[in-house]
């Protein structure tokens, strides 16, 4: 298992891993933090969404539940069906982030137990029973974009703020510390191509003692870090930065490496990522026939995810 780094931190809060036979081709997330109602509104655009086609027995029930680049599979049509009708949404990169309330205990006792030093107790039952009662997703609507790609917008609410963050902290901090025998033997070993060297792993148990926040808001600057020397800063950004969405930046002060996204006096933020090429029409042609009643203008959505986002209803 890699080492923990900024850009692990962020699926540890919100979102966990499955995998997906649906994708889309680019993702726009923007965020608000409303400190006097103590909430983070997200919207999250998916745009071009369809069924991949060479995924192989991944992407099918059995061997003859073939999709098309018109027509999408069984299962294909079965995952889109449950985003539809369930309370999921999901972060960038072929539909494979997810945070989904059904499946949401049992996924993070899975990822800590993958770990074979994870721990799985009351701190994480306690951010699992918070975040379900404090999130809400509403699917707002389809709609086609000038490119004729079939796009989705959902609208994502997490009240209590303050309160989860400070749960998802004590969980990064506990889930860390069990985690720093097993960054020791990767060192050693050398098993690991990117693993931190013992004086970051020293700093990271260090600054865990004294209680480490690793995600931080602060008005709009939302900020995902990690302890870490200089040694390991520049080698750790060049694999980082290969991969960050347009929107989000590393800074290297002190010691410590962060991703940063927005500002303390921005109102919202506003993230983008490519996330998958191939665009095909297969679910649009599913989505027009069988749900043509959830497609709205593009005027539409965007009014609907303003109105959201300035906490009106």
């Amino acid at each position: 298992m890699k080492s923990f780094t900024p850009s692990t931190l962020l699926i540890l809060f919100t979102c966990f891993a499955l995998s997906s036979c649906m994708e889309f081709e680019n993702q726009e997330l923007v965020y608000s933090h409303d400190a006097e109602k103590d909430e983070l509104r997200i919207t999250l655009r998916y745009q071009g969404i369809f069924g991949n086609i060479n995924n192989g027995h991944n992407s099918q029930n059995d061997p003859d539940d073939y999709g098309t680049k018109d027509k999408l599979n069984q299962k294909q049509i079965g995952q889109l069906e449950s985003v539809l009708k369930e309370k999921r949404a999901f972060f960038f990169s072929n539909w494979i982030f997810e945070y989904n309330p059904k499946s949401l205990s049992e996924m993070l006792e899975s990822i800590i137990k993958n770990n074979v030093q994870g721990k799985f107790g009351q701190p994480e039952k306690d951010l699992i029973e918070a975040l379900i009662k404090n999130v809400e997703v509403q699917n707002i609507g389809l709609y086609e974009d000038n490119k004729g790609r079939v796009c989705g917008a959902q609208a994502l609410r997490i009240q209590n703020f303050a309160h989860i963050l400070e749960l998802t902290n004590q969980v990064i901090r506990r889930q860390t510390k069990a985690h720093i025998p097993q960054m020791r033997e990767e060192l050693e070993k050398k098993i690991v191509k990117n693993a931190f060297s013992s004086e970051t792993i020293n700093l990271i148990e260090k600054k865990i003692e004294e209680g480490f926040s690793f995600i931080q808001l602060d008005g709009n600057l939302l900020t995902l870090q990690t302890p870490m020397v200089h040694a390991d800063k520049e080698r750790i950004a060049e694999s980082m930065l290969q991969d960050l969405p347009s929107g989000a930046r590393i800074d290297l002060s002190g010691d410590i490496i962060s991703i940063q996204m927005g500002g303390k006096k921005e109102k919202t933020t506003q993230i983008e990522k490519k996330c998958f090429d191939g665009y095909l029409p297969n679910a649009r042609n599913y989505l027009q026939e069988n749900r043509g009643q959830l497609f709205l203008k593009p005027k539409q959505i965007t009014t609907k995810l303003r109105r959201f986002l300035d906490g009106k209803k």
